[in-house]
């Protein structure tokens, strides 16, 4: 960008500089990992679900079938009141996911809890429940952060769904948190696939139409029913055409911000351009989850495989403290073979800890690779 009258020319940055913000960024990492505070706690309230949809990494089902596992409201509440006895409520962002957690008709109260603790809440959602009672009730919880998720317009929406008119009632959800917004942050989450890939920007223009301030696109992987056989992951030149979408709907959009999801680590030539920062993934460092059978892991995302503990054996607190040393001391042996001399480790990590599966053994999980872009 030109300088305007009167003003210098900006400096571009050395390579020097370049490299000491790498180097301090990969010193922030492991000072991240020795501190591990928590920051973000999940809660997978439920599996069960409205929807089945085709792309569900949960592999959530429309039955009861999983209702008689689930952690009651209490025993969550009593953890919520450990945590804040021992960290600092205001730096935690408890977030309350599923399955589709608005099934629960509890976590309303659970979230009220949470900001009476001094929690910061919010709640993912399908939006097929997020009638007006039920949004008030949330508000009156004291709900701060609300994630929709929205697949696409409505053939693509509905499709990956497999709920005709799941579309129309979801954008009719979007219409009444933008008509009243009372959260500090809203954003739609996208998940991308090869029946969406190419119509992103009429899906983008339609959300900044609605006033949607903020849309994370995050691509499909292999988990659940969105397994290697699904067809729904996308081939390195979808994801090349995805990453060149956002980067250019940032430098140019000002009436939404568009971004990617933590998916991923892709290499000079996009980070940055595609998100706020460098890829990073803080599962088990920084974020906790208590799945909906008490199970704790890092991030709700990674394999159940990787369950460090559960609340009917010890606290949040002793889990978190006392385990964990396998996503911050020995994250490298977890990630899959091909990581184990790559020279892009200290900025990749492999990728992300949702990516560590000895079941996608076979499936190239490497960004890099599957972009065409990774270099010995």
């Amino acid at each position: 960008m030109a300088a305007r009258a009167g003003e210098s020319a900006p400096t571009a940055p050395s390579v020097g500089d370049y490299a000491a913000a790498l180097e301090s960024f990969i010193a922030a990492k492991t000072s991240a990992r020795a501190a591990h505070r928590l920051a973000y706690l999940f809660w997978e309230c439920t599996l069960r679900c409205n929807l089945e949809c085709r792309h569900c990494g949960s592999d959530c089902r429309r039955d009861a079938s999983t209702a008689a596992s689930e952690l009651p409201a209490d025993r969550l509440r009593e953890e919520l009141s450990d945590i804040a006895g021992r960290y600092d409520p205001s730096q935690i962002t408890f977030a309350i996911i599923g399955g589709e957690p608005l099934i629960r008709r509890d976590i309303d109260a659970v979230g009220a809890h949470a900001a009476a603790l001094g929690f910061a809440w919010g709640v993912t959602t399908n939006g097929m429940l997020l009638k007006p009672a039920r949004l008030a009730s949330l508000k009156a919880a004291g709900l701060r952060t609300i994630s929709v998720s929205l697949d696409g317009l409505e053939a693509e929406h509905d499709a990956l769904r497999r709920c005709r008119g799941a579309f129309r009632r979801v954008v009719a959800a979007i219409e009444r948190l933008t008509d009243d917004p009372f959260y500090e942050r809203f954003d739609v989450i996208c998940c991308v696939s090869p029946l969406n890939v190419d119509r992103l920007e009429p899906f983008t223009d339609r959300l900044a139409a609605l006033g949607v301030p903020q849309v994370r696109f995050t691509p499909v992987f292999s988990r659940g029913r969105a397994d290697g056989a699904s067809g729904l992951r996308l081939s390195g030149e979808q994801l090349r055409r995805l990453l060149a979408f956002i980067a250019r709907q940032r430098a140019t959009r000002r009436d939404i911000v568009v971004t990617l999801s933590e998916e991923g680590y892709w290499g000079p030539n996009w980070e940055c351009r595609i998100r706020d920062g460098l890829h990073y993934c803080g599962s088990g460092v920084g974020i906790g989850s208590i799945l909906h059978d008490g199970a704790v892991t890092g991030c709700p995302s990674v394999s159940r495989r990787l369950v460090e503990g559960n609340l009917s054996e010890a606290s949040f607190v002793d889990i978190w403290e006392r385990r964990f040393s396998r996503f911050r001391e020995e994250r490298r042996a977890m990630a899959p073979d091909s990581c184990a001399s790559c020279r892009h480790w200290d900025l990749c990590e492999g990728g992300g800890c949702h990516l560590f599966d000895p079941a996608d053994a076979a499936i190239e999980t490497c960004s890099l690779k599957r972009i065409g872009e990774y270099w010995e």
